[in-house]
């Protein structure tokens, strides 16, 4: 009842008939606060009334009432203008060497309504307890107590008269609620205070403790007065209730937690998904854990040679992003070999590891690297394995700074799940690079050894997809032919697999066996593809083919070229200009039997360049065939004069990030 409006206490003389002291609040209903002053004078400066708002007859309201010996326990009152009822309780105070023939009187602001009425009165009447101290007396003694505080507490007036009150005080006495009290005594202020006290019999209550300073008419502090009440069934209710919401509050923590790292462990699935490529995909796992889970963190892997390396390292302030490289720099591969990271690299548990500056100085020698883990000030680490397919290929390690992150069992749990859905990503990039490499290899072993042909610079290259691990159907090829032209060729099996790169060599092959026989180019392309059909060779590939024949002695060189569905050849004339050749329209190898196929026939001149390709050098995402083919002659036109830088040249202006295998043929005429 008097958290929020303290009481008002009065001392009456019953001998006077007059209000002698009063604490602050008792003041303020004394209009210009003079004391002492008559009871009947306090009561009307006061505007006592009923609670129906009429006024009293002449002493017969409450105070005066108490003035005249009697007792009044839990009375409304109206005061002033104000609606909200006061009750009042009072009675003498029995004989008392101190205060002498006085009563106290305490009106206490109490809620309204009709439950309130029955409810508080009966509180008011039976509940409180007071008592009254002297702190003109050495340690603040109590003076007096009334019945209601010797029920409460089992202590009779005679053995608490003289007593400072801490006598209530126990082992789990709150001693900021005493600290609270000391400073409502010092400061002369009204304060309430909920403590735990202890009874005569040693049981504890909670008691709410209500202190109000009284001061006589020069305004000097005389007494302090103190309402009591028990509410320990009030405090057990909280502390139940706050129990009930400390386990909702915690009940709703772990799921927010166990929430958000689903979501990581989800989220890190579809990123590490995302990529094949193993900087890439633990570039993304160190942008994720930091700062989600980490304050900073570094991956450390196992090389092909058994060397441990430091591939990833991140820091959640990039102005100490550079600390973690300077580490690099002084600790290559990061790991020394006693270390608790080192051991997890070597088949060790999980762990989490406490680091304070005794733990760094015992396990760094070094001044500079020390000082540098200073800066970096880790508090707590996990260290985790990245382990796959029963293979441990690094380690992953957290670190918690002084920012006041910290780490628990829950959170290895989690780091040793992040690892092992980052270690798969690892081993099967690094399984995707090396089938990449073999098929590769494949690719290139399949593919000629350019002859050397005089009054011919030629240059040849093969770039595999990024998009793909396997070999596939581009090829081309350069051959002198036994009737003094050179035969060139390029084609596109469709396919990425074994089958296309079969089919590439078969072709590649043949080709050249009709060649040999000196056969004009559409001839050995139809029989290319009768053969193909016949034998079920390949399901459709594209080729061009052509006989080169040199300038010599003056007389100019000419090229017959036949094209079944491939893209046209690009050429150089000597005075720099490039066209695309126009060849007869054609089907695909393998698309139809009885295709009738033309040859076309080309004048060569000694400085042209010819080019042939195949559709990873023209065709990417977002950009037209016929866009390709205009990029081509572009960068043709402003291509060096060697057949090498000719190369060189258009790969860098094409290819960007290959999304299909390239084969490039390039010649130049001497």
């Amino acid at each position: 009842m008097l958290q929020d409006s303290p009481a008002c206490v009065l001392l009456l003389d019953l001998a006077d008939d007059a209000v002698v002291q009063a604490n602050p609040a008792g003041r303020e209903l004394l209009p210009g606060g003079v004391l002492p002053t008559g009871v009947a004078a306090w009561v009307a400066a006061a505007g006592l009334r009923r609670l129906d708002g009429s006024a009293y007859a002449a002493g017969e309201d409450p105070v005066s009432r108490v003035a005249r010996h009697g007792e009044v326990h839990g009375e409304p009152v109206l005061v002033g203008d104000s609606a909200a009822p006061l009750w009042i309780t009072g009675s003498p105070i029995p004989g008392d060497a101190d205060l002498p023939r006085q009563a106290l009187v305490v009106l206490f602001p109490v809620d309204g309504g009709e439950d309130a009425d029955v409810r508080d009165r009966a509180v008011v009447a039976a509940g409180l307890s007071f008592t009254i101290s002297d702190p003109r007396l050495p340690d603040n003694p109590l003076v007096f107590v009334n019945p209601a505080f010797e029920r409460t507490t089992g202590y009779s007036r005679e053995e608490v008269q003289g007593r400072n009150c801490r006598f209530l005080q126990g082992p789990e006495t709150d001693p900021a609620a005493v600290q609270r009290i000391r400073e409502a005594l010092v400061s002369e202020e009204h304060r309430t205070i909920t403590l735990l006290n202890y009874r005569k019999d040693g049981t504890a209550f909670w008691n709410e403790l209500s202190i109000s300073p009284v001061c006589d008419a020069a305004g000097e502090l005389t007494h302090f007065v103190g309402i009591q009440s028990d509410v320990t069934a009030r405090v057990a209710v909280e502390h139940e209730r706050e129990r009930h919401l400390e386990a909702e509050r915690t009940a709703r923590s772990a799921a927010e937690r166990a929430q958000r790292r689903l979501a990581l462990l989800a989220e890190a699935t579809s990123m590490l998904a995302a990529t094949l490529d193993v900087d890439e995909s633990l570039d993304r796992l160190t942008g994720l854990v930091v700062p989600m889970m980490a304050d900073f963190c570094t991956v450390h892997l196992l090389g092909q040679d058994g060397r441990v390396q430091r591939v990833a390292a991140r820091h959640r302030d990039p102005v100490r992003q550079p600390l973690l490289r300077r580490l690099e720099e002084l600790q290559p591969g990061g790991l020394a070999d006693g270390s608790r990271t080192a051991q997890v690299l070597r088949g060790g548990p999980a762990e989490r590891i406490d680091i304070d500056e005794d733990v760094l100085a015992a396990g760094i020698c070094d001044g500079e690297l020390l000082e540098v883990y200073r800066r970096l000030a880790p508090r707590s680490v996990l260290v985790v394995p990245l382990r796959a397919r029963s293979q441990v290929l690094g380690v992953l390690a957290l670190f918690a700074d002084d920012s006041g992150r910290s780490y628990d069992d829950e959170d290895l749990v989690v780091a040793a799940d992040l690892a092992r859905r980052a270690a798969l990503t690892v081993d099967n990039a690094r399984l995707y690079q090396r089938e990449h490499e073999v098929a590769e290899q494949l690719q290139r072993s399949l593919l000629p050894q350019l002859p050397v042909v005089p009054g011919l610079d030629r240059s040849a290259r093969y770039l595999p997809g990024s998009t793909a691990a396997q070999v596939g159907g581009d090829w081309y090829d350069l051959f002198r032919l036994p009737d003094g032209p050179v035969g060139i060729a390029i084609g596109d099996v469709m396919g990425h697999d074994m089958t296309a790169a079969a089919a590439m060599g078969q072709l590649r092959s043949v080709l050249q066996s009709y060649a040999w026989q000196g056969s004009e180019p559409d001839v050995v392309l139809d029989r290319l593809d009768q053969l193909v059909q016949g034998l079920d060779m390949a399901q459709l590939a594209t080729c061009a083919y052509g006989r080169l024949e040199l300038p010599v002695a003056g007389r100019p060189g000419r090229l017959r070229l036949a094209n079944a569905g491939h893209l046209p050849p690009a050429l150089r004339a000597s005075d720099g200009s490039v066209r695309l050749l126009a060849t007869e329209p054609s089907l695909l190898v393998g698309a139809a039997l009885g295709t009738d196929r033309a040859t076309v026939e080309e004048p060569v001149e000694p400085g042209c360049v010819l080019v042939l390709y195949t559709d990873g050098l023209v065709e990417h995402r977002g950009r037209g065939l016929d866009e390709g083919l205009q990029a081509l002659q572009e960068a043709l036109r402003t291509a060096p004069d060697d057949a090498q830088g000719i190369s060189d040249h258009l790969l860098a202006e094409l290819a960007g990030d290959l999304e299909d295998d390239v084969a490039l043929l390039v010649l130049r005429v001497l």
